[in-house]
């Protein structure tokens, strides 16, 4: 029972409401792990459907429906990303800017708008802060979701067909509308027919893959992808790029981590609207000059090549210092 109560307080994560109702609804059940352990297991379920507990969500639900619609639409973009995930602050706010989430206003940039929105998500306890800071700023560098507050976060976005999850069980039947974002999570069995036949990806903005990856994850439907997130995506080789050459309207890629990954292919050249390129962790060991092609790029974060690149942290901007072939 010890183990169950456990992985009950985790899933808790320090709220003092959900540690209070859920330790007086155990109470009143019989003392086994059996027990303990259906709660554990189905606890999202039972914040839905239990009147003991609907409590808990009611008082969550009513912090989500706080939010200003800016705040809002930033938190449920975060259902992308996995459960207890560690999400880099530069990660996302590269994400959300490349989304149009923020831009550059009077007085205050892009940056600067979404660093706003994550202090505000912090302090309204909507997100919980990472382990460690940024070296430079002294700032909170990464965020993770409570688990009660992650259903919240899927299910609202779900309701508002935000984003579709492809994993194990999930239900295609009730996917209405086109696909805003695409996410492939690492439990799925990589159908090709589910992407080919029975997915709209024509409006699909971003594409998220974690696992292995396929090569019709790509597909000629999706005109308008923004953001490309590969980070850790395994098997992901040379001669999937070219595909992703294709993708004119790209403003955010990421293939960190893809330490398969050798060289990048002439066809980056038309990727003329990319603002952020990550290839940290990869086997890149010089940049092609069609780099410097790449008008709107203004965050390249790369491993130190020496003195053919500058590089100032995890998070900061890449200065090119004349890239050879």
């Amino acid at each position: 029972m010890m183990e169950q109560a456990k992985l009950i307080l985790q899933k808790c994560a320090g709220l003092p409401l959900a540690i209070s109702t859920i330790g007086g609804f155990l109470a009143t059940k019989p003392k086994t792990a059996n027990e303990w352990r259906k709660m554990s297991d189905g606890i999202s379920i039972e914040l839905e459907m239990n009147p003991e507990l609907r409590t808990i969500r009611t008082v969550l639900m009513r912090s989500y429906y706080g939010l200003p619609y800016h705040l809002k639409s930033a938190f449920l973009y975060l259902s992308i990303f996995q459960e207890d995930q560690r999400i880099r602050w530069g990660r996302l706010m590269r994400r959300w800017i490349a989304e149009g989430y923020s831009r550059d206003m009077q007085g205050i940039t892009a940056a600067g708008l979404c660093r706003r929105y994550f202090d505000e998500l912090l302090d309204r306890s909507m997100i919980l802060p990472g382990e460690g800071t940024d070296q430079y700023s002294q700032k909170i560098s990464s965020c993770q979701l409570h688990d009660m507050i992650r259903e919240i976060c899927i299910s609202k976005a779900s309701e508002e067909n935000l984003f579709l999850t492809l994993e194990e069980g999930c239900c295609l039947s009730d996917t209405q509308g086109a696909i805003r974002h695409l996410v492939i999570g690492s439990n799925w069995k990589r159908d090709k027919d589910v992407l080919e036949s029975k997915l709209d990806l024509s409006h699909v903005r971003s594409l998220t893959v974690f696992g292995e990856w396929r090569s019709f994850f790509i597909s000629d439907n999706m005109r308008f992808v923004r953001v490309l997130d590969l980070e850790d995506t395994l098997g992901f080789r040379n001669h999937h790029l070219d595909q992703i050459g294709q993708l004119r309207h790209l403003k955010y890629l990421s293939l960190r981590g893809c330490w398969s990954i050798l060289c990048l292919p002439n066809s980056f050249r038309n990727l003329r609207h990319l603002e952020t390129l990550d290839v940290r962790g990869t086997r890149i060991s010089e940049l092609p000059t069609i780099i410097t092609e790449l008008r709107k790029l203004q965050h390249l974060h790369a491993d130190d090549y020496g003195d053919r690149i500058g590089v100032r942290g995890e998070d900061d901007i890449v200065l090119l210092k004349g890239l050879v072939n």
